[in-house]
């Protein structure tokens, strides 16, 4: 085979590397706009998780008006804590500001794409 079609063969598979990332990318940030939200709106809603094993995460999640520190395995649920209000609340502002950016950054770039073609 010749040293150019290796070349292309290089290039479409970064072009869709690059695509899947692009695309991964924009469905976290929908997900967590949508997680953001709906946590003014729901009576229940987990803010963020971090798996800390395979079988073992940890959940911060509203119930009400109160904020909580969730650990889960396979087989159980134990409240480990209970956080402040006004620490979640300005985490949940700055998260906000931050999806508020990037989605302005994102519409920035679409406008500029259009105006290119």
């Amino acid at each position: 085979m010749s040293q150019n079609f290796w070349f292309n063969y290089f290039i479409a598979l970064l072009v869709v590397a690059l695509l899947l990332a692009g695309l991964y990318g924009i469905v976290r940030a929908l997900a967590r706009g949508r997680v953001l939200i709906s946590a003014d709106r729901r009576l229940v809603t987990v803010l963020e998780s971090t798996v800390l094993s395979q079988h073992a995460a940890v959940h911060a999640i509203k119930v009400g008006s109160r904020y909580l520190l969730v650990g889960a395995t396979n087989g159980s649920l134990a409240t480990l804590s209970e956080l402040s209000p006004e620490e979640v609340e300005a985490w949940l502002a700055e998260q906000r500001a931050s999806l508020g950016a990037t989605r302005a950054s994102l519409a920035g770039a679409m406008k500029f794409l259009r105006k290119r073609s």
